[in-house]
Formats: C-alpha cells, sequence, structure tokens
C-alpha cells in the first residue's frame, strides 16, 4: 500500500513495479486508509491458490519498466487511483465552492464599502504620498468644489499636516469659514499603499464652542473680558513677553463717585457710567493691550511696553477722553478714574495676581490723595 502525492505521472507505473497493490493520496482520511486496507488482505486470500502470472515490459516517459504484477492487481491499483481521482475531485469541488463564497463575500463587502464611502455625509479623500487625490466621494466634492467634480488627480486642497487627528480650518469654495474634525490612516488602495482622510464638517459645535468660550471670558455689561478672561489671556501674554523679552505693564483702575452716582441718579445710570468708562478705556489703550473689568467699578489692564514711557502716554490719553466727555455735559454724570500702574520685567516669576495687588496699592494711593 502505497501513500504518495501522487505528484508525478510515472508514480503510477513505478508502483506497479513495486508491485503495490493499493494507494492513497497524501492527506489520507483514516477511515478511507483502513477500508483500503481491509480491501487489499480481503483479496490477497482470495489470490492464494493462483500461481504467479510472467511479468510484461512497458516503455513510459523514456524509460523502460518491468511490471510482474497480477491483472488483478493492476485492477485493483487502477480502480484505487480511479476512486482516489474522484475524492480528490469532490475535495476540489468543496474547495471551489468555498473559494466562490469567499469571493463573493469580497465583492459584496467592496460593494458594501464603496456604498458607505458614496454615502457618507464625511468628505473622504484617498490620495497618494505626493498628496494627488485618487478618490474623492460625493461629500468631498461638495465641500471642496464649485462643480461638484474636478478633484480627482488633483491635488489635496488643504496645505496644513492631516496625518494626525486635528481639527482644522478651511475656507469653502464660496468664502465660507469651515471647521474640519480630520482623521487619517494609512489604507491599501488599487494596490498601493494610500492614505485615507475623514474630514468631518464641525462648524456648527465649533462656533457654539467658541460662543461659549467667549460668553464665560467676557463681561456682560460692558463686553470687556471679565476676571476669568483677564487671568487666561494674561498668562499668555506673559509667556509671549518672555519669548519676545519685551518688558510688561500692568493697571489697576478704580472709577471715583461711582456709589454717589448710584445713590443719586439710581443704577441703571451707574451702569450707564461704567459702560462709558469702560469704552474710553477701549479707545484709550491698543488693540494689543488686554483690558478687562475686573468687577464693580474695577478695570485692569495689561500690555507690552515697546518704547519707553507708552503705559504713561496711554494713560494720558484715556484722561484726555475723560476730560472731553465731562467737557460735552451730555451725560448726568461726570466720570474720573484712579489709576496704579506697575512695570513688570520679561523674565518675572511674580504671579499675575501678585502683580495686580501691587498695581492696585498704587491706584490706592492715589484715590487716598484725591480725597
Amino acid at each position: 500500500m502505497l501513500v504518495t502525492t501522487l505528484s508525478d505521472p510515472t508514480d503510477v507505473i513505478r508502483a506497479l513495479e513495486a508491485g503495490a497493490d493499493n494507494f492513497t493520496t497524501k492527506p489520507y482520511n483514516e477511515q478511507a486508509l483502513i477500508s483500503r486496507i481491509r480491501y487489499i488482505l480481503a483479496n490477497a486470500e482470495i489470490r492464494k491458490q493462483r500461481g504467479s502470472e510472467i511479468g510484461i515490459e512497458v516503455f513510459f516517459s523514456g524509460k523502460k519498466y518491468f511490471i510482474n504484477s497480477t491483472r488483478i492487481q493492476m485492477i485493483d491499483f487502477l480502480l484505487s487511483t480511479y476512486e482516489s481521482a474522484i475524492q480528490k475531485n469532490q475535495e476540489l469541488f468543496v474547495s471551489n465552492n468555498k473559494l466562490k463564497e469567499a469571493l463573493d463575500n469580497i465583492i459584496t463587502l467592496q460593494r458594501n464599502y464603496r456604498q458607505l464611502l458614496e454615502t457618507s455625509q464625511d468628505a473622504i479623500l484617498v490620495y497618494d504620498k505626493d498628496k494627488m487625490i485618487r478618490y474623492a466621494n460625493p461629500a468631498a466634492h461638495v465641500l471642496f468644489s464649485k462643480e461638484q467634480k474636478g478633484l480627482i488627480g488633483a491635488r489635496l486642497p488643504i496645505e496644513e499636516d492631516i496625518s494626525t487627528q486635528k481639527e482644522i480650518e478651511i475656507k469653502d469654495p464660496y468664502g465660507n469659514t469651515i471647521f474640519l474634525d480630520a482623521r487619517s490612516v494609512s489604507t491599501d488602495w488599487d494596490n498601493e499603499t494610500m492614505t485615507l482622510s475623514v474630514l468631518r464638517d464641525i462648524t456648527e459645535s465649533t462656533q457654539l464652542r467658541k460662543e461659549l468660550e467667549q460668553i464665560s471670558l467676557t463681561d456682560d455689561l460692558t463686553g470687556l473680558y471679565n476676571r476669568r478672561g483677564f487671568k487666561i489671556l494674561s498668562e499668555r501674554m506673559i509667556k509671549l513677553a518672555r519669548r519676545l523679552q519685551a518688558n510688561m505693564f500692568i493697571l489697576f483702575g478704580d472709577m471715583d463717585g461711582l456709589k454717589s452716582i448710584n445713590d443719586t441718579l439710581g443704577h441703571l445710570e451707574g451702569d450707564n457710567a461704567i459702560r462709558t468708562m469702560a469704552s474710553i478705556f477701549k479707545s484709550a489703550f491698543r488693540e494689543s493691550d488686554l483690558v478687562a473689568r475686573m468687577g464693580g467699578d474695577e478695570f485692569a489692564v495689561i500690555g507690552l511696553i515697546n518704547e519707553n514711557f507708552v503705559p504713561n502716554r496711554l494713560v494720558e490719553r484715556m484722561n484726555e477722553l475723560i476730560g472731553s466727555f465731562n467737557a460735552k455735559g451730555e451725560a448726568k454724570f461726570k466720570l474720573a478714574v484712579s489709576i496704579g500702574i506697575e512695570r513688570i520685567a520679561y523674565d518675572s516669576q511674580i504671579p499675575i495676581e501678585e502683580m495686580l495687588s501691587v498695581a492696585d496699592t498704587k491706584m490706592y494711593k492715589e484715590k487716598e490723595g484725591k480725597r
């Protein structure tokens, strides 16, 4: 009994030449192997009484072979060959069916994958290492093209690096500001390594977030930054000053006579006075300066010193604006403010609250002097 791969046509001749009665192929089925052995043993008993027959010489595949197997052996062997061929054919049929099923599944997955890409509300772009677009879904065409076509073969319309997840800001074809959440992965596309980027429009949520941030940092009455906004943004200005090696100034101001305005004219006029003073602060100081209402009738300003005595000149301008307002006499109240200014070296490590406290002390001394 031979166990063979039966990969060479001469295997059959060599098996007969060796006197084989049967064979099975690798890998073999255990039950089939046992059945074959029983078949061989049963036939061996039947053939014991028969004498040996003269062999035959055959020429096959360029060689001569002498086979002395009996006719019955040859028939058995050829039958086993046929049986094995049928078995292999059945196995091949099952494998082909499984392969067909797998291919059908792949085709279905590809179809579903493409449908997902085409119907996604997110913009999806596939592009090569040179950022040349190989695929763009309808949402991408809407986002980047007025004609909703022409992206394929064009360069990626985003200059910013989006290889990692990040929020980006772009202009759409109509000039509108759009905020996108960008996420990218490496993918195999047409047997090439590409980058697939998914761009989700988060404009509405981003604008809402910015509005909420603005509300939390600004004063409702005056529109200036509030104490929280001043603290957060002044820390950024201090970092900027250190990077530019530019000294700073911090100013603390307190309105004079607001209590008298509230007591004699009412709180509505008191609010008008605060709003007017806030407007004067905003007009007097530079756009780069951080102006805030710290609460009540208190104001604070922090800014960079770009030349000598800049803070003093800004204060002079504010006093001129206050004087001009009072001279017009259009309001029921007069404005006045006491101010304290502290200069700060760019490399100072003093916390912002201590800086404010020093300026507040100087302001209080000025107010006491007026009294």
